[in-house]
């Protein structure tokens, strides 16, 4: 039988700024969602009669709904630890206004979030910020709404202060200087599991993922017994990505196909989604064997979960792109793609990975250093050819090993 392929749906910017930044619309979400739990609605027309020309929203509110119940069945009572780390959030922790147009308002809407999924039920949460040695101190911002809005179970960690420390993860690292991320998050996670939560997650400062979709993967922990739940966006009916994003430009596409060349395999495709959790004696295990602390905090942590033989479940979950405020602006193109080809080439020999030798040779030999890749992104922008055509963006992602690699080296080589 032949399997319906539907075509995705793409956010336009107007959707992109009520889902992200409106608080009319959130309300609607959690009035819409609560109807479907209190009638049993679940067919999708049914849905869509209460979300007339608004697929983004039939989505989001189906995901909400089986959250909402799953976490309505869980019988014994809970706790959720929740974390997020902050380097230049400054105006995606405020609301959005004329003077602030990137703004999410992201701690209060977290904050409201958590309590809608978690209304009249015997389950408790709590939310970890955790300041990654921001240079705009961030977690200042979120100290000002915490005491404004007095939100008694939202704790407020600064990296640096824990450094240096006698436990791993974090003995492993110097300084919050050397931390993109990874460092804040393993902090973060570590104190809520620390703190006698039975589950702990982390994600995103901002509104992108909804956490109320939480209850998704409390389900599979808590009703099923996995020990890892790892967020999936891509299997949903939404585009993930906003193709303006500088990661989707055409330049580092040569890139993508090196990456694609490496052909490890973590699970699942979407691996920097930022809606993890684990099972808390599960994860203190992990803990112990984390020593990445850039931008693929995220490979290192999955290919421990692939390779410990634990149940894990890949739980789709419903995204709109927060693109404007993304750290990859800031970080700049050539750090990221630094941090991230290292990175591949680090995890794929830590856990022993199966994987192409040759494409990792291809790495270390012309795209291990800045220079090198700003070089190659640099050339790539002005055009891919072949036999003088310029490639289109999927005849690059088809080139082989070799045409990458006799590319890459006469890219190189030009002044």
């Amino acid at each position: 039988m032949n399997q319906t392929i539907h075509p995705k749906i793409i956010p336009q910017p107007q959707d992109v700024l009520r889902f992200l930044s409106s608080w009319d619309y959130r309300a609607e979400v959690f009035r819409i969602t609560d109807r479907l739990v209190a009638e049993n609605i679940t067919e999708i027309e049914a849905i869509r009669t209460l979300c007339p020309g608004d697929e983004i929203l039939v989505e989001l509110v189906g995901y909400l709904a089986r959250a909402r119940r799953h976490v309505l069945a869980l019988a014994k009572p809970l706790s959720l630890g929740v974390v997020f780390a902050v380097w230049k959030e400054v105006r995606r922790l405020q609301p959005n206004s004329e003077t602030n147009p990137t703004g999410e308002d992201a701690l209060r809407v977290t904050v409201a979030e958590l309590d809608w999924l978690f209304r009249d039920t015997p389950h408790r949460w709590g939310l970890y910020i955790v300041d990654d040695d921001c240079p705009e101190d961030s977690l200042s911002v979120a100290r000002a709404i915490v005491e404004a809005e007095a939100l008694s179970n939202v704790h407020l960690m600064r990296l640096a202060d824990a450094l240096p420390a006698p436990d791993l993860p974090l003995s492993r690292l110097e300084t919050a200087a050397l931390s993109t991320k990874g460092g804040a998050i393993h902090l973060g996670m570590q104190q809520a599991a620390r703190d006698g939560h039975d589950y702990v997650m982390y994600t995103d400062c901002d509104n992108s993922n909804h956490l109320g979709q939480a209850g998704l993967l409390l389900h599979e922990l808590a009703g099923l017994g996995k020990k890892v739940a790892l967020g999936d966006r891509r299997s949903t009916r939404i585009l993930e990505w906003q193709t303006s994003r500088e990661s989707e430009s055409y330049g580092n596409y040569v890139i993508k196909r090196v990456q694609a060349l490496l052909n490890f395999d973590l699970l699942l495709g979407d691996v920097t989604c930022p809606f993890k959790m684990f099972e808390r004696e599960y994860l203190l295990g992990l803990l112990d064997q984390m020593d990445v602390f850039d931008f693929t905090v995220d490979f290192d942590i999955v290919g421990y979960v692939k390779t410990s033989g634990a149940a894990v479940a890949i739980v789709p979950v419903v995204s709109v792109d927060s693109d404007f405020e993304t750290t990859w602006i800031a970080l700049t193109n050539v750090r990221v793609w630094l941090q991230k080809l290292r990175g591949f080439v680090y995890v794929i020999q830590k856990y022993g990975l199966d994987h192409n030798p040759q494409a990792v040779q291809l790495v270390r030999e012309k795209l291990w250093t800045a220079e090198q890749i700003r070089k190659v992104l640099e050339v790539s922008e002005n055009g891919v050819f072949r036999d003088g055509q310029k490639l289109t963006i999927q005849e690059q992602l088809g080139m082989s090993l070799d045409e990458v690699t006799a590319w890459i080296g006469r890219a190189l080589e030009q002044p």
